[in-house]
C-alpha cells in the first residue's frame, strides 16, 4: 500500500470537500494517508512519503488558493529536490475563466520542475460540466495510485 500525502487548496470549500473524499476512499484502500496542518513543505522532502496528491481549485485570477500557496511559494523559493515523490494533480476550475485551473496547473510545473514524477496527466474538472468533482476525483486518485488510470478517465 501506499504512502500519501495529501494537499489541499481551496477558495469556497469544493476543493475540500473533495480531498475529504480522496481521503476517505484512500483509507478505504488500505492507503496511508497524511495530510498536514499546516501544509508545509517539510512531509514532501520526507523520503518516507513515495506519493503526492494535490487537489486544488483557483482564484478568479488562476492563482494558487491562499492555504496551499505558502506550500507553493516555498516549492519556488526552496527548490528542495523531491525526486523521490510521484504525484498526481486534481486541478477544480470553470472553463469560463482564461486562467482555467490555472492553481493546479502552477502547482502541478512547479513539482515536475523539483523533479517529482507524474503519474498522470493533470485532471481538469471543468464546473461548467461537474458539479460535484468529490463524486470523481477519489476514484480517478485511487485509480492513479493503484496504476489502472488511463487518459480517457480524465
Amino acid at each position: 500500500m501506499a504512502n500519501v500525502i495529501l494537499l489541499c487548496g481551496s477558495v469556497f470549500g469544493t476543493a475540500t470537500l473533495t480531498a475529504d473524499e480522496i481521503e476517505a476512499t484512500l483509507d478505504e484502500a488500505g492507503h496511508t494517508i497524511s495530510r498536514p496542518e499546516p501544509q508545509t513543505i517539510d512531509e514532501l522532502v520526507d523520503d518516507s512519503h513515495e506519493w503526492l496528491i494535490v487537489c486544488t481549485s483557483s482564484t478568479g485570477n488562476g492563482d494558487v488558493p491562499d492555504d496551499l500557496n505558502p506550500v507553493y511559494m516555498s516549492l519556488l523559493s526552496e527548490y528542495p529536490r523531491i525526486t523521490h515523490l510521484k504525484y498526481a494533480v486534481v486541478a477544480l476550475g470553470d472553463s469560463s475563466y482564461d486562467t482555467f485551473c490555472g492553481g493546479g496547473l502552477a502547482v502541478d510545473a512547479a513539482l515536475a520542475d523539483l523533479g517529482a514524477t507524474q503519474m498522470a496527466p493533470t485532471m481538469k474538472i471543468d464546473a461548467q460540466e461537474i458539479t460535484e468533482p468529490e463524486e470523481i476525483a477519489p476514484a480517478w486518485v485511487l485509480s492513479v495510485i493503484d496504476g489502472t488510470a488511463d487518459e480517457e478517465s480524465q
